[in-house]
């Protein structure tokens, strides 16, 4: 539903804030008053071609808005799927800035999206028709939805096991397009592979080898000076010379006085079991020190073996990973591969023929969706046809055409088109090819009375719906338009009294010149103000006493028929 509808700098339009009703709104002015730019600014909002004569003053950009509030399950999982979360209220922005220059911004939700995203999301928002391009219902690839949303409940149960079926079709085909590589092919790739196996088995790689081929490295990098300072460390400890005594010596000696000492006074017996205990640990200690030295051996050749080896693994990561459990990991799957290309045959003709058994399912599939289809696709067309004859169209006649294509979709192999007839001895022809735009109107008008239940479209705007009728049809389109609006958000811009009396909120648009600068300006009616206008509307500029209690009856009128219908 459209809540807000911001528009700045577009045509004669300075600034228009517009909050709009959730049902039937009816937008009325004078010709020329700029009724079309409101569809123009709207339009440009949801992805229309960008015209620079548009922008009112040229030193300041246009900015259009529009702020939905989203209720469809349907619509909801759409914008999900295109990464847009709505707030708590379930809105979303739609923005477009024009620049001079004819450049554009798109925003939604204040991220900027292409062009072709604005249209995509915007195409399940709102629709547009009348006079513009704009419609759903001329986009041939939306029928077949339409038609399937008047379906009943099985087709949408077969639809499900088709699209599974399809996805898992699709991923037979690519493997089996991934197998079917030429005899000359299969050989360069089986060369490859074979020389990339052997290349990582020659080399004998063990998970973790190059952390410590590093630490080896670096131990033999640095030999004559781990060398050097064990040595001296040694001497340190435990060699003595004619003026020095060693640490371990010393030790020992203070040990034994400690122990003499203990015999006379005994508190000093936890002095002397510490230094006894780190008297052993330093006699340990020197143990290990002179194992270190033993078997500590310099050789020079084993730095460049660990370099070689290294550089083996360094060479190995820039081709197959960045570790070597990364390596072994690609091993894995060379393996893997090579084993199904020396089997390719086999595997080709057991996924063939799986192929082909999800294609018999799918092909039964497809001739019962297209049976529910072509049944529910009788009963629409006469539906429709009844809606058009009473809308002046007595002579229209309309087909919904379901053609078996070649190939299999998620939709089935149906191909859906709506096409048309609207004079006598007139072949039938598709919507787009209609060139009034006042009977274009009409027939959207008649095919979305017919599918308001299914639509979830949840706004619908209808320009100049009332172009080319007038009595008897004014008020059928009337009451039409109140049967939409009981299921959707309807935003109407009419001529008509008979269809302005059935608003549930009124505004007029108006055009003032103020110190030669003309404006447009929209703002909603109150109920006095809405009688005044239809009766300017049915009677012309000048109201009298009459036109005004005619205008007043017919809201009258319009009231009651609308709590009819919505009983």
């Amino acid at each position: 539903m459209l809540v807000h509808l911001y528009i700045k700098n577009i045509a004669l339009i300075d600034e228009i804030y517009l909050d709009l009703h959730e049902s039937f709104n009816i937008l009325t002015g004078e010709t020329g008053a700029g009724k079309s730019i409101l569809i123009d600014s709207i339009n440009l909002a949801l992805g229309d071609r960008i015209n620079k004569n548009l922008i009112r003053n040229q030193n300041e950009e246009a900015v259009v808005e529009l702020l939905f509030r989203v209720y469809q399950p349907t619509t909801l999982q759409i914008l999900k799927d295109f990464g847009l979360d709505l707030d708590e209220e379930q809105c979303i922005l739609i923005s477009r800035t024009i620049q001079i220059t004819g450049r554009s911004l798109c925003r939604v939700n204040g991220r900027p999206v292409t062009l072709n995203m604005l249209k995509e999301i915007t195409t399940h928002l709102i629709d547009v028709h009348g006079q513009h391009e704009h419609q759903s219902l001329l986009n041939t690839s939306m029928h077949i939805e339409l038609l399937d949303q008047f379906c009943s409940k099985e087709l949408h149960i077969l639809k499900e096991q088709l699209q599974n079926l399809h996805k898992h079709y699709n991923q037979l085909k690519n493997k089996m397009d991934h197998l079917t590589l030429n005899e000359q092919e299969k050989i360069r790739r089986l060369d490859l592979l074979e020389f990339q196996l052997l290349e990582i088995d020659q080399a004998h790689l063990v998970p973790e080898e190059e952390e410590e081929l590093l630490l080896q490295r670096k131990i033999s990098s640095n030999a004559q000076k781990l060398s050097t300072g064990i040595h001296r460390v040694y001497q340190l400890l435990h060699e003595e010379n004619e003026q020095t005594i060693s640490a371990v010596e010393r030790l020992g000696e203070a040990s034994n006085i400690l122990q003499e000492l203990c015999q006379i006074d005994p508190s000093l017996t936890l002095l002397y079991q510490n230094i006894e205990t780190i008297h052993v640990q330093l006699q340990e200690y020197n143990r290990d020190l002179s194992f270190y030295l033993t078997e500590f051996e310099h050789d020079p050749y084993r730095l460049d073996q660990i370099e070689n080896r290294l550089h083996l693994i360094y060479n190995l990561k820039r081709k197959y990973g960045h570790s070597i459990e990364e390596i072994l990991r690609y091993r894995e799957q060379i393996e893997i591969e090579i084993h199904a290309l020396n089997h390719q045959q086999e595997n080709a003709e057991n996924i063939r023929n799986e192929m082909n058994n999800i294609h018999l399912q799918m092909e039964h599939l497809c001739k019962k969706i297209s049976s529910i289809r072509k049944k529910t696709g009788l009963c629409l067309e006469k539906q429709i046809e009844e809606h058009l004859h009473s809308l002046q169209l007595k002579e229209a006649c309309f087909k919904i055409s379901i053609e078996k294509k070649d190939s299999i979709s998620v939709n089935g192999w149906d191909k859906v088109e709506f096409l048309i007839s609207t004079n006598p001895g007139e072949s039938l022809k598709p919507l787009a090819k209609i060139a009034s735009g006042g009977e274009m109107s009409r027939i959207m008008l008649a095919l979305k009375t017919v599918l308001a239940d299914v639509d979830e479209i949840e706004t619908l705007i209808f320009d100049e719906v009332d172009a080319g009728i007038s009595g008897r049809t004014a008020q059928k389109v009337a009451e039409k338009l109140m049967l939409i609006a009981n299921k959707h958000q309807v935003i109407c811009i009419t001529h008509l009294p008979q269809i302005a009396a059935m608003a549930d909120q009124h505004y007029q648009i108006q055009k003032t010149t103020k110190n030669s600068h003309t404006t447009t300006s929209i703002h909603r009616l109150s109920e006095e103000q809405i009688v005044e206008e239809l009766a300017r509307l049915a009677g012309g500029a000048a109201i009298t006493s009459t036109t005004l209690k005619n205008a007043k009856e017919m809201k009258q009128m319009a009231n009651q028929l609308k709590k009819q219908i919505k009983k």
